[in-house]
């Protein structure tokens, strides 16, 4: 427009000026759950239009289709059952469906029993059936592999005990854990964890003041219906002609390697809680 030669220019709108709501509405069906989110939360009008429950429900059906069967259906005064889907926050349906897949890597809680509440059980039989070693020790006590988060493998010094295995096709060994109750005065409840033989041959043909070490595996029982797959081990170190026992190390293995001390934990609680 021009006023005596002079041009006047007509005043634009304020770029910070807020759109009007209807265009808000128009624009909420073409954004993603994470622009609804942060978008409702800009200002009350905003809300009303970013958080209306037709979007969420349009967000529901193309993602968690199966999610919108768990809405409950309304019964009205008559006693006639109407679809509540249309009231109900499908905004909170979105958000616990989208949440799920995290939950999958959430840690799973601490075991209710401690290494101080478990001792163990070991029974070594030489080939002629004799009692060649026995001894109960504390879990706790029982020097537990120090590694991260730490191993539920352990090792007993037994040389000052001059046991013999002796010679033989094999050993016997059983391992039993025990739930010891308050202040160690008295077992509870006891789960054996292996009862099998060990073949002497493993630790091999040695002279005076050599060593060696054989070992045996046996499946665990499984807890409740599932199919087990955890294994108990048990190495005994021997020396010289006569198979001096100088240490036995106990071990639960999954798949070739050990477990945490809490998933042994959690593996023993459900037989000695």
């Amino acid at each position: 427009m021009r006023d005596g030669g002079a041009t006047t220019m007509q005043p634009r709108p304020s770029p910070s000026q807020a759109p009007p709501w209807e265009a808000l509405s128009l624009v909420a069906n073409f954004l993603d759950a994470a622009s609804l989110q942060a978008a409702s939360c800009v200002s009350t009008s905003w809300h009303a239009a970013f958080a209306a429950d037709h979007l969420w429900a349009r967000l529901c059906r193309s993602h968690y289709p199966s999610a919108i069967g768990l809405l409950p259906l309304q019964t009205d005064s008559d006693g006639t059952a109407t679809d509540r889907r249309r009231s109900c926050p499908h905004r909170g349906l979105f958000a616990l469906f989208h949440s799920a897949a995290s939950s999958r890597g959430r840690s799973l809680p601490p075991p209710r029993l401690a290494l101080a509440d478990v001792a163990f059980c070991i029974d070594l039989f030489a080939a002629s059936g004799e009692t060649a070693l026995s001894f109960a020790v504390a879990a706790s006590d029982a020097g537990v592999r120090k590694a991260p988060g730490g191993v539920f493998q352990f090792g007993v010094d037994v040389s000052g005990r001059n046991a013999v295995a002796g010679r033989g096709e094999h050993w016997s060994v059983r391992w039993t854990a025990v739930r010891t109750g308050l202040g160690r005065l008295a077992p509870t409840a006891a789960i054996v964890m292996m009862d099998t033989k060990v073949p002497a041959s493993r630790a091999g043909a040695f002279g005076s003041g050599e060593r060696g070490e054989a070992w045996a595996t046996e499946r665990m029982p499984a807890p409740g219906c599932g199919g087990g797959k955890l294994e108990a081990e048990v190495v005994v170190e021997v020396s010289g002609e006569e198979r001096l026992v100088e240490k036995v190390r106990l071990g639960v293995l999954l798949d070739c390697r050990y477990v945490s001390v809490d998933e042994g934990l959690r593996y023993l609680q459900h037989f000695l809680l």
